[in-house]
Order: C-alpha cells, then structure tokens, then sequence
C-alpha cells in the first residue's frame, strides 16, 4: 500500500504521455496476547508453498459461484476497500483488507484500519468486521496471510500512517496470529530492528518460508534512501526474529520498484505477485535463484504485466494510479487443483481518486485464469 503518487518520478526517464509509456516495462539486474509466536518453519508441507495456499484445509473443496459473481464482489458503502488477503478455512472463504474511512481528526482526513468478512462462495458477504484501534499507532493496513505449521494463522501488516502523537515516527511491520481466523493475538512488532531510526519506513510485509528458513519481503525507504523492495531472513526460522538483512531483488519496473508483495507457489514453481511503484499495476515474476539459500530469492525473473480487463469500477479518465486505479494490491489464489482447475486475482479498483483523502472510493474484483497469462472477469 503506497503513499499516493501526485507525479511518477522517474517513469522510464522519460515524459508521462500514453504513448511515451507503451516503452515502458521491467528489468532484472483483538483478544489476549498469546505466548511467544511458534516458528512458522519445520513443516516439510512449506516446502511446496502451503504457507501461502489460498486453501487452508482439504476438509472441503472451495465454492465459487462464478456464473453469479459480477464485479466487484466486495465494497463498503462509507470506506474504501483495497490490499486485500484471502483464504478458504472451515467452509468459508475469509477475505481481510485494508480499510480507509473518513476521519477529519486524522492526517489527510482518512482513518486506515484492518477489517475481515467471510463468504461461502465469494457471492455473499458477512458485514465487515474492523479489528479494534491497536494502541501507540494512528492506523494499520496492508494485511497478508500465511500459514503456520500448527495449524494457525500469521496475518502481517503495517502501522499507517505511522505513530500516533508528534513523534513522527514512519510506519512500521507488525504481525498478529490466531487459531481460527476470528480472535486475534495482540500485536507483536516484525522486525524492528531493520528500521530503527525514526525517518526509516517499512511497509507491505510478506512473509515465505521454503520448509527450513523464514523469508521477509518488504517495502523500506528513509531519509537518504528512496523505496526500494527488500528481503530479509529470521536467523531463528520465528517471526520474532532476530532478523539480518539479505539484501534487494533484481527488480525494476517502470522505473521503479514494486510492492504490495505476496510470495506463492503456482503452476509448479515459486513466483512473486506485486504491484508497480509507478502505475499501479499487477506484475508476476518467477523465482530464479534456488529457494534453499536465502540468497536465491533475491534473484527474479520472467517479470510482466498481468492483463486484468478493465470493467466500469476499474476505468477512468487520465493515467492509472493518478486518475484512477485499475487493478491494485493484486493478490493471487491458486485454486489450480481444484474442480474449477483456475488461478484468482483479487484486486482493488477505483473510476476515481478524490474520495477518501486521494485515494478513490476503492472496491474489490476478481478475474480467473487457467494460465496465469489470460484473464477473464465474471460474467454479470
């Protein structure tokens, strides 16, 4: 989830006209607190990439009313809905997200908060349910969800838009977890110590873990240093870390770099979804180092563009990311194995970015693939 970008600084080093951008592309160079969090590694079934599986249980096959589904499946008539995580446990698919209602009491107008709803068949919604205000902070977005080897839930997330009080304080990772995606662990700090300064920023954390070793992406920027995406590994294999920094993956996309990451194991190999710094738009790249050292993920490649069509809540006039926003925060469901045999993409769209202090009045979709290259939205 990023700052909204008024101008995209150095958008290939050239002009933002629409014809000027066709050159442009990518490069490869609530309740009580529980006691210390498990190791989210040791679990053989990582190894495959279960930890991001959007089926957290083969009890029951997941259930998608496609022929009843119509763009877009989720919105909230006062906030904005976007950086969403979805999964499918105990019969329901249980979908998390970020959301932004209107506040004149905090910066920018804008209250950011974490909020969940469930559904049988992504047709019909549960009521939005918030998560309680976290304490010492002014929000929090941006949730991912992966799987721990007892059985539980990792959801990760930031601070937004930092601190509260005149600290200045930027915004920092958290993680929280719980037994069955409804009560919640208090809120446990995620890696402070790669952001100690004030000035320092980290946000749109993800976690993986390849069966032996516990990864973090995330988006990190500072006074002295623009945003870059960064990977770092728990030299204990637990979210508590310690943590030591691997360093930066050989992306650049449009100029810039990605965010939004959601680390998945799909169609027989690990891949990266993320969404450009610059336009605002779903990526995939495919893992090329090895997934056993943790300097083989910072090496990507095979990157492009995923073509999501364009519907009436996702379209507008000028350029996306500035005029509108067509398909941001994707977050990918592979259901592949399943009676359907299709890839999800959940993604955050909005005809307009006045609402909600400049970030539109965002709403969820969804297109499918069977190929992971051609998309198809729903039909009504």
């Amino acid at each position: 989830m990023t700052a909204r970008r008024r101008a995209l600084r150095g958008l290939c080093g050239i002009g933002l006209t629409l014809g000027l951008l066709a050159g442009c592309g990518s490069s490869m160079s609530p309740s009580a607190s529980s006691p210390g969090p498990a190791p989210v590694v040791s679990d053989q079934s990582l190894m495959a990439g279960a930890g991001h599986a959007c089926r957290a249980t083969a009890t029951s096959d997941p259930t998608i009313g496609w022929s009843q589904l119509h763009n877009p499946i989720f919105a909230e008539a006062t906030a904005g809905v976007k950086d969403q995580a979805l999964i499918w446990a105990g019969s329901r698919w249980h979908l998390l997200f970020s959301e932004v209602t209107a506040d004149p009491t905090m910066p920018d107008g804008v209250r950011w908060n974490i909020a969940s709803a469930t559904s049988p068949d992504l047709v019909r919604w549960s009521a939005p349910t918030p998560w309680p205000r976290q304490s010492g902070v002014l929000g929090v977005a941006s949730p991912d969800i992966v799987r721990s080897p007892g059985g539980g839930y990792l959801v990760t997330y930031q601070s937004d838009p930092g601190a509260a009080g005149p600290s200045h304080i930027q915004s920092r990772l958290y993680f929280r977890t719980s037994d069955d995606l409804t009560t919640w662990s208090a809120p446990h700090p995620l890696a402070p110590s790669l952001a100690p300064a004030a000035g320092e920023r980290m946000i749109d954390g993800a976690l993986v873990s390849t069966g032996h070793q516990l990864l973090l992406g995330f988006k990190y920027s500072s006074p002295a240093q623009a945003d870059t995406f960064e990977i770092a590994r728990s030299t204990t294999g637990r979210p508590d870390g310690p943590w030591q920094l691997v360093g930066r993956p050989d992306i650049t996309v449009n100029g810039g770099t990605v965010e939004n990451y959601e680390f998945v194991h799909a169609a027989g190999q690990w891949h990266l979804v993320a969404t450009s710094d610059n336009l605002d738009q779903p990526w995939l790249f495919t893992l090329a180092g090895d997934p056993a050292t943790a300097a083989g993920w910072l090496r990507w490649t095979g990157g492009y563009q995923l073509d999501i069509p364009g519907e009436a809540f996702n379209s507008g006039s000028g350029i996306s990311s500035i005029g509108y926003e067509h398909a941001n925060s994707a977050y990918l469901c592979d259901d592949s194995s399943g009676p359907g045999r299709f890839f999800y993409l959940l993604y955050a769209g909005s005809h307009e970015l006045a609402q909600f202090g400049g970030w539109g009045h965002a709403v969820i979709g969804v297109a499918r693939s069977t190929d992971l290259s051609h998309w198809q939205v729903p039909p009504n």
